[in-house]
């Protein structure tokens, strides 16, 4: 296996996709159809630090937007920007939009709160993944019961949850995967 994900019978992939897909991403074919189909498959799963991996082999941002039917949507940027952009036919309140920071902070971003802010009325939940995790925030327009502290004290980012990284061993943890810890 190209780069080693733990509980990598967890991810729905097969080993030859899995490679394929990480060859793919350092050659930077982000076009490529077994590329498109693991991070669509990682997705699937929740498996989030598989498509981290991927951003950091192609030293490119990316992008999952899941839609309110759950069809899944990946979209490819630069070295430092991707935005949240809806593709025709995707079907509001979108679910979930996760986009990566390839090698750094998981922060929200002036493009990132940028896109916060359009997808105040059609976005429920965004995650941004990067060192040492990822980091999540949710919209009170769509979950009243969310507690301050927010990104914003007023305008569009005061509907957004202010959320720490989670380090990704945590994160592996809280979803059941394991991983060896090195001594």
């Amino acid at each position: 296996m190209m780069v080693e994900l733990p509980e990598f019978s967890q991810t729905g992939l097969d080993e030859a996709t899995w490679d394929e897909a990480c060859l793919a991403a350092s050659e930077r074919r982000v076009e490529n159809p077994q590329l498109l189909s693991a991070q669509e498959t990682l997705a699937a799963h929740s498996r989030w630090d598989g498509v981290y991996i991927l951003s950091v082999l192609a030293g490119l941002e990316t992008s999952v937007l899941i839609d309110a039917e759950n069809n899944i949507y990946i979209d490819w940027g630069t070295a430092g920007q991707v935005t949240l952009q809806p593709p025709v036919g995707a079907k509001s309140p979108f679910k979930l939009w996760v986009h990566t920071h390839p090698d750094f902070a998981a922060y929200w971003s002036t493009t990132d709160t940028n896109s916060l802010s359009l997808g105040t009325m059609i976005l429920e939940t965004a995650m941004v993944l990067g060192e040492p995790g990822p980091k999540f925030t949710s919209n009170s327009t769509f979950n009243k019961q969310l507690k301050a502290p927010f990104i914003s004290a007023e305008g569009p980012l005061s509907n957004w949850t202010s959320e720490e990284p989670t380090p990704w061993y945590s994160w592996y943890q809280s979803n059941n995967i394991a991983v060896e810890v090195e001594a």
